[in-house]
C-alpha cells in the first residue's frame, strides 16, 4: 500500500477569538479571527482516509457562537473532489474537540482512530476543557485506540503532539511529498514559525514541545484553522 494522493479539503469557516489560537499576545485578545476547518483527505491504494472531520452542524446552543459559515460543507467539498463520505474506510481525529468530529456521523463505513489518552481524557475531560468536546460527536463511534507512534497504514503515521488536549496527535503522510497535519498544535502558521503555543491549552510545556517536535519532522505543515493556507503544495 502507498499513498497516491493528498488532498485538503474544507468544513467552512468559524469566528474565533484570536486569543484562543495566539496564547499571551494581548494584540489578539477581543479579535476574531475567521477560522478554517480543513479535513484532510489521504488516498492511498486500499483506504481513503479523513483527518478530522470539522465541525458539522451542532446545536443551536453551540452554533450560536461560532458564526458557522458552511461553504462548502465537508460532504461537499468531498464531491467537488470526486469522493462521497460513503469512500472513506478510515477517520483518524487529532484530537475529539467538537470543531474536528462534528460530522463523524457522516461516515458510517470508516474504522475511527485516536490516541487512546484522548479517548479517555474526553469521556472526562477537566473542568475548563469541557465546553470544547462534545459529546454527542464521539459518544457513538467505536474508536480504535493506538498508544503513541503508530504507522497506521504504509506511509502514514500518527505522532503523539500533546498540550492543547493530552492525547492530540498529528499525521505525517510520507508520500511524493511528506506533510505534516499539525492539527491543533500549530492552527495557524505562527504557531508554528514563531513558536508561539495555541491559547487553548491543557499543558503549555508539552504544547511548546510538541512545536519543537513538528518542526524537527520537516515536510510540509498544515495548519488547521488558517484561513491563508487553503490549498497544497505539491510536487508531483
Amino acid at each position: 500500500m502507498a499513498v497516491r494522493d493528498v488532498k485538503l479539503l474544507s468544513d467552512g469557516y468559524f469566528n474565533i477569538d484570536t486569543g484562543l489560537l495566539i496564547y499571551g499576545k494581548t494584540k489578539y485578545y477581543g479579535k476574531v479571527y475567521k477560522a478554517a476547518l480543513k479535513p484532510l483527505l489521504i488516498v492511498a491504494d486500499d483506504e481513503y482516509i479523513l483527518v478530522d472531520t470539522g465541525f458539522g452542524e451542532p446545536p443551536e446552543k453551540v452554533r450560536k457562537f461560532y458564526a458557522l459559515e458552511k461553504t462548502p460543507d465537508l460532504a461537499t467539498s468531498l464531491r467537488e473532489n470526486d469522493f462521497s463520505v460513503d469512500d472513506i474506510s478510515m477517520v483518524i481525529s487529532t484530537h475529539l474537540h467538537l470543531d474536528h468530529t462534528g460530522n463523524n456521523a457522516l461516515f458510517k463505513s470508516a474504522r475511527f482512530i485516536a490516541q487512546e489518552e484522548e479517548i479517555a481524557y474526553a469521556a472526562n475531560p477537566d473542568r475548563f476543557q469541557k465546553l470544547a468536546y462534545l459529546e454527542d460527536t464521539f459518544k457513538a463511534i467505536t474508536y480504535e485506540p493506538v498508544s503513541g507512534k503508530s504507522e497506521i497504514v504504509k506511509d502514514v503515521w500518527v505522532i503523539p503532539t500533546p498540550g492543547h488536549t493530552p492525547g492530540h496527535q498529528s499525521v505525517v503522510v510520507n508520500g511524493i511529498q511528506k506533510y505534516v497535519y499539525c492539527g491543533d498544535v500549530c492552527p495557524l502558521r505562527e504557531n508554528y514559525e514563531q513558536r508561539n503555543i495555541v491559547g487553548v491549552l491543557h499543558n503549555s510545556v508539552q504544547a511548546l514541545e510538541s512545536i519543537d517536535k513538528l518542526r524537527g519532522i520537516g515536510g510540509y505543515p498544515i495548519y488547521s484553522h488558517d484561513n491563508e493556507q487553503m490549498s497544497l503544495k505539491q510536487n508531483h
